[in-house]
């Protein structure tokens, strides 16, 4: 019998190459780095065993580790690379959860990943531009199926597109704030939801609200901050410390020194 052998936090695990769970790649994915890759190839080969609900949480996991590849990596061949994997992902998850918020969110984020880096360093968005109606749409209909999907994402992702749109283009301010204050209020444990949620109430004016819910973001452990809780090796602590170091930067862009 072939076995696998996984070093996460310093625990070695070994277990039937056949035999891999969802649970099982989770150590890869905690080393983050390189290894990002690596927890996709895990994740993906754990759901091919799977169905229903689990087969979704599978493909859900991959697509959270290559987001993190994105975020962490960018400007780099790591971030084509995973964009380029996400959106083959995205397709392989239509054929059986087409009609799922899961599948339309998890579509937005990728098709806007892909449109972003394609526009890095042109004077005008072209390709962002070019997606912008599917983008809203398919965030639009996550919300109305499932806005828990992913902490509340397409409701943050959708009012951070509102938030960074100029009017002449469809962006809507108060619409973001809306939007960003659902996220805020009903997944507290995702840090980009406190982060996005000041930034729409600094740029609507509300200067002091901003900073109450920056200083409030700032007090919050990363225990307070993990969506995860029954997963620890899942954690989202360069998430949040990302997060952080934006909220100071805001708070001092506002004027506080706190």
């Amino acid at each position: 019998m072939k076995i696998k052998i996984i070093v996460g936090l310093g625990i070695l695990l070994a277990f039937p190459s056949f035999a891999q769970t969802l649970d099982s790649c989770d150590p890869i994915y905690s080393r983050r780095g390189a290894d990002l890759l690596k927890a996709v190839d895990c994740y993906q080969n754990a759901t091919a065993n799977l169905s229903g609900d689990q087969k979704r949480s599978g493909f859900e996991r991959s697509f959270i580790a290559l987001s993190a590849v994105v975020n962490d990596q960018p400007k780099t061949q790591g971030e084509i690379d995973a964009i380029t994997r996400g959106l083959r992902l995205v397709d392989e998850f239509s054929k059986g959860f087409s009609n799922t918020a899961d599948f339309f969110y998890w579509r937005a984020v990728f098709t806007s990943f892909d449109a972003l880096q394609k526009d890095r360093g042109s004077a005008l968005p072209r390709h962002l531009f070019g997606v912008l109606k599917q983008l809203q749409d398919d965030l639009r209909r996550a919300i109305a199926m499932d806005p828990k999907v992913h902490s509340y994402g397409p409701s943050r992702v959708l009012g951070i597109m509102h938030t960074q749109m100029p009017g002449i283009v469809g962006g809507d301010k108060t619409l973001a704030e809306k939007l960003l204050k659902d996220a805020y209020d009903h997944a507290p444990a995702m840090c980009a939801n406190h982060t996005a949620y000041a930034k729409i109430l600094q740029v609507n004016g509300k200067d002091n609200e901003a900073k109450a819910a920056l200083n409030r973001f700032l007090k919050l452990t990363d225990s307070d901050l993990n969506p995860y809780p029954g997963s620890p090796n899942r954690s989202l602590k360069p998430e949040n410390d990302r997060e952080r170091k934006i909220a100071k930067d805001l708070l001092a862009s506002i004027g506080d020194e706190d």
